[in-house]
C-alpha cells in the first residue's frame, strides 16, 4: 500500500495517505500508463483497502472517471461525492482531501500550457485569468463527453505502444483532451466577458503565416508558433484567418493535411499494404471515423473509395 501511494505522489501529485484495510493478502493496486508527447493517458486501482489522502494542488490539470469504487473529494469550498461513471476534474490550485473506497480510475494528464493556449485562442481569455471553477463537469452531457474522451484515449494510448503515435496524432490528442476539458469543466472561458478588440493583422502577415501552415502540414505545429511567424498575438490571429479563410488556423493546418491525405490516398497502392488508418494517422487522426466523416464532407466520398480506386 505504501508503495502504490508513493508512486502516486511521485508520478501526479504530492499528498500524504493513510490506508484501512480488512484483509491484507487479498490486497492489490497499481497503474498502467503510457505518455505520447506532453499527454498521459493512465489507468489506476486499488483494491481491498481504503485510500485516505492530504493532497497539494497538482501542477497539471488531472481528470478521471471512476471506473470502480466510491469517494469524495473536498476542498475549503466544495465537497462532490462519486460513485462508479463519476467524472471529476483534481482543484488545480487549492490542496484538498480525498477519500477513496475500492476505486480504480482512468485519468488523462494534460499540461497546464496546452490548455491554456486553447484558452486563449478560443475564447480571448489570457492564459493567467483562465480559473477552473468546480471539480464536476457543467452537465450531465459534459460528464459523458469526458468519458468518452478520456475512454477513447486511453483505450488508443495504452492499448497500444507510444511509439507507435506520431507526432502529429500526439498533438491532436493532446488538444482533443485540452478541449474537452474547457467544455466539460466549469471555467472563467465559460463565464468571461474580455474587453478590447483582438488587433489588426495586416493581409501580408496573414499570407505568411498560411505559407507556414503549408510548408509545416507535416509537423507538429501550435498556434503560438504561427502568430509568432506573423508578428502577432493568438487571439489577433484567430480573426485574421477568420475574416480571410472563414475558419481558424487550427482549422485551416487541418485542411491542409486533408488534403495532403488525400493526395497520398489518390498515390497509394492498397495491394502493396497501404490502408486509409495509416495514411490518417500519418496526417494526424487518431480515429479512422473522424478521418472518413471529414473526408466525406471535403470530398464527397468515403476515403476507402480513393484509395480502391
Amino acid at each position: 500500500m505504501g508503495v502504490i501511494a508513493g508512486l502516486l505522489s511521485q508520478r501526479y501529485v504530492e499528498h500524504r495517505a493513510s490506508f484501512r484495510c480488512a484483509a491484507p493478502a487479498r490486497v492489490d493496486a497499481g497503474v498502467r500508463a503510457a505518455t505520447v508527447g506532453l499527454l498521459e493517458a493512465a489507468v489506476v486501482w486499488h483494491r481491498g483497502f481504503d485510500y485516505h489522502a492530504l493532497v497539494s494542488p497538482p501542477d497539471e490539470f488531472i481528470a478521471w472517471v471512476a471506473l470502480h469504487g466510491t469517494g469524495t473529494l473536498a476542498t475549503g469550498r466544495e465537497r462532490v461525492h462519486f460513485t462508479r461513471g463519476g467524472v471529476l476534474l483534481d482543484p488545480i490550485d487549492l490542496p484538498f482531501a480525498a477519500i477513496l473506497l475500492d476505486c480504480a480510475f482512468a485519468l488523462l494528464r494534460v499540461p497546464r500550457q496546452i490548455v491554456g493556449e486553447l484558452a486563449e485562442q478560443h475564447a480571448g481569455l489570457p492564459a493567467a485569468r483562465l480559473r477552473f471553477e468546480s471539480m464536476a463537469p457543467v452537465s450531465g452531457a459534459a460528464r459523458e463527453l469526458w468519458k468518452q474522451t478520456a475512454g477513447f484515449l486511453c483505450r488508443q494510448l495504452i492499448g497500444s505502444r507510444s511509439t507507435e503515435v506520431s507526432p502529429l496524432v500526439a498533438q491532436e490528442m493532446a488538444r482533443l483532451a485540452a478541449v474537452t476539458l474547457l467544455e466539460a469543466f466549469p471555467n472563467t472561458t465559460m463565464t468571461a466577458s474580455l474587453a478590447g478588440g483582438p488587433g489588426h493583422v495586416a493581409p501580408a502577415a496573414v499570407r505568411r503565416a498560411a505559407a507556414f501552415l503549408d510548408s509545416h502540414a507535416g509537423q507538429p505545429v501550435s498556434v503560438t508558433e504561427v502568430a509568432a511567424v506573423a508578428g502577432t498575438t493568438t487571439r489577433a490571429l484567430q480573426y485574421a484567418f477568420r475574416r480571410h479563410y472563414d475558419t481558424t488556423p487550427t482549422g485551416y493546418l487541418r485542411r491542409v493535411r486533408l488534403e495532403r491525405a488525400h493526395r497520398q490516398l489518390q498515390a497509394a497502392d492498397p495491394i502493396a499494404g497501404a490502408t486509409v488508418a495509416e495514411i490518417a494517422r500519418q496526417w494526424g487522426w487518431a480515429n479512422p471515423a473522424h478521418f472518413a466523416t471529414a473526408y466525406r464532407q471535403r470530398y464527397g466520398m468515403p476515403p476507402s473509395h480513393t484509395l480502391r480506386g
